[in-house]
């Protein structure tokens, strides 16, 4: 778990490595928050691709480019060419990190700590870090020619910026600050219960638009089947985060199928 003063950086490779999840993503997107000196590197020699989402993109292009003006044709060229010679050199030490990563000979985002708080004159880093502005240039250039990736960046985040929208909105139901806690271990075990309530919601969410898309299929709506498909489960409206709810009736248990029919008769009337 990452800690309050930890770079979230830091634990990107492993929120792609330590998936569970039956769906295998090859695609990790971030805010800036989540780019340091290795990640592009270390993302492409795991055959994973990692576009994040930059703040201040022209700011990048700037640092990175040399934009020249040639005869009223703009051209681009790299400020600082790509030396190949030091990913060479180091292409050994490069792939021994790798393994290292797979193998889990030490923990992950430690071993990226590690390597992101290194000194940038490290001569064994330095063809990683090389490597890394290799492949983080070739995506800054399909970023500004591909505005079909710009919109999937996009998209990404904003599902994510929504989770955690819907995290802060479960946090902030008790209006005490100190009812969070005053230690470090005391905030995150507040924090993980929020996430814990986001996900039993979204569960929740995702198991009545699964049976009410299923219903929809089976009656030949192909319409309503559409809309269903665009709804994100990562909604609250509809909870009363502030309700009061009674868990002694252990037996009792949700009737979905019920819950469905009540929402397409709902949806079919207000068409």
């Amino acid at each position: 778990m990452a800690g309050l003063n930890d770079h979230e950086s830091h634990f990107a490779f492993d929120i792609m490595y330590n998936n569970t999840a039956e769906i295998k993503p090859d695609v990790l997107s971030t805010d800036t928050h989540g780019v340091n000196r290795f990640n592009y590197a270390l993302f492409d020699l795991s055959g994973w691709s990692f576009a994040p989402r930059y703040a201040n993109l022209s700011g990048i292009i700037d640092k990175l480019f040399r934009v020249s003006n040639d005869g009223g044709s703009l051209s681009l060229a790299l400020r600082k060419p790509i030396n190949e010679q030091k990913i060479i050199e180091q292409w050994d030490f490069i792939q021994r990190i790798i393994v290292s990563l797979h193998q889990k000979e030490t923990s992950q985002a430690t071993l990226v700590r590690k390597m992101s708080r290194s000194a940038t004159n490290d001569k064994q880093l330095a063809g990683l870090a090389e490597y890394d502005r290799l492949i983080r240039a070739h995506y800054i250039l399909d970023l500004m020619e591909d505005p079909a990736l710009r919109k999937f960046v996009q998209r990404a985040l904003n599902r994510g910026e929504a989770y955690h929208s819907l995290q802060r909105a479960i946090e902030q139901i008790n209006g005490d600050p100190n009812f969070r806690g005053e230690s470090d271990r005391e905030i995150d075990e507040w924090h993980a219960c929020a996430r814990l309530l986001a996900s039993c919601l979204i569960h929740f969410n995702s198991a009545v638009l699964s049976a009410l898309l299923d219903s929809y299929e089976k009656q030949g709506k192909p319409e309503m089947a559409e809309l269903v498909k665009a709804v994100s489960p990562v909604a609250w409206l509809h909870i009363n985060l502030n309700g009061n709810y009674n868990f002694n009736q252990i037996n009792h248990h949700l009737d979905l199928m019920e819950l469905v029919l009540s929402l397409t008769e709902a949806l079919y009337e207000s068409r």
